[in-house]
């Protein structure tokens, strides 16, 4: 029985190291070497979390050679992989990236149709991931665009209805699911911020919540100069290095929207905190300092004080920090995040 069997292990031995390539297992394929293995591992542990709380099992593989069909092709390995198989219906994404090409794209299992449409889709590839691959960032352009799936399944998840991107890119839609390609070549340099002409008119504020409300008009319009008054002198240089994007903006501006009407100041000397109820989890608080012209936003030190897990619920890396007096009347967990008393 043995031998008779030989020949069929010998078969398959030689099928598994002809597509060794294709590990449906992994939950990142790095066939073009662009990631760190600390990115790698990031990535890996962010989609495990997808699949165990979301049921979403998402995928990314970046192509060594540039594909004759990047469509085609992506149907390929969806199929191959089963994508969604490890969930309770036809929940897979995949992620392809075609640096060669310059090229990405989403293919969406059928059952994730109705929560990521193709427009969605489309914003996420062109608003999201193509400027961070220009400035040559691929690894946070990919947990950049998780982030913004991962908000838009928790809202469906809260029963809340997609809402159209205000900025959406013209789409290239071929496939059996939902999805969307883009162009997204690779590159070194950041996406140049252009001086806004209406630069002086976002200047200090009277308020923090005046401040805040006048940060909600940048994210609207769309403004990315770092070098606005509204924001200080270390936050100019924080933005000057960051990949800011129109999918960050309006995804930021969303939320704060949501969120606004329930915002708290808090003020000591010339600091202050605009944070939210703890329930709004996914909405950070907003750091400020006053200076002789007014209020600005300090991006800066809310950049390193504050960080966000695998669900974008917000958390602090320190308790120990200048703008603790405006949470005295919450309680932190051994990870930083806030809990009613």
């Amino acid at each position: 029985m043995l031998r008779a069997l030989l020949p069929a292990l010998l078969a398959l031995l030689l099928i598994a190291a002809c597509t060794g390539e294709r590990d449906s297992a992994s939950f990142v394929e790095d066939r073009a070497g662009l990631l760190s293995s600390a990115q790698k591992a990031r990535i890996e542990k962010f989609h495990r979390k997808l699949l165990e709380e979301l049921d979403i099992e998402f995928k990314v593989v970046t192509l060594r050679r540039k594909p004759a069909d990047i469509n085609g092709t992506a149907l390929e390995l969806f199929e191959d992989f089963t994508l969604g198989h490890r969930t309770r219906g036809a929940r897979g994404v995949l992620l392809l990236i075609d640096p060669k090409g310059g090229q990405a794209r989403m293919e969406i299992g059928y059952d994730l149709e109705g929560i990521f449409p193709d427009g969605f889709v489309g914003h996420i590839e062109e608003g999201q991931l193509a400027p961070f691959f220009r400035s040559g960032r691929v690894g946070p352009g990919i947990e950049a665009a998780v982030e913004l799936l991962v908000g838009r399944a928790y809202d469906a998840v809260a029963g809340k209805a997609y809402r159209p991107q205000k900025t959406l890119a013209p789409l290239n839609h071929l496939g059996g699911g939902a999805g969307a390609l883009a162009e997204a070549p690779l590159g070194d340099e950041p996406p140049p911020k252009k001086p806004s002409d209406q630069r002086q008119a976002f200047g200090p504020q009277p308020t923090p919540m005046a401040a805040l409300m006048r940060y909600q008009d940048v994210l609207d319009r769309r403004i990315k100069d770092p070098d606005l008054p509204l924001y200080t002198p270390e936050t100019r240089e924080f933005f000057r290095r960051w990949v800011v994007t129109d999918a960050q903006q309006e995804n930021e501006s969303n939320r704060l929207s949501d969120g606004l009407a329930e915002a708290a100041v808090f003020e000591r000397d010339d600091l202050a905190v605009i944070r939210f109820p703890v329930r709004r989890r996914r909405l950070a608080p907003y750091f400020l300092r006053h200076g002789p012209q007014g209020w600005r936003l300090d991006f800066s030190v809310m950049s390193r004080l504050i960080g966000f897990n695998h669900r974008n619920q917000w958390h602090f890396r320190t308790l120990d920090h200048e703008f603790s007096f405006a949470f005295a009347d919450l309680s932190f967990d051994e990870h930083g995040f806030p809990h009613d008393n």
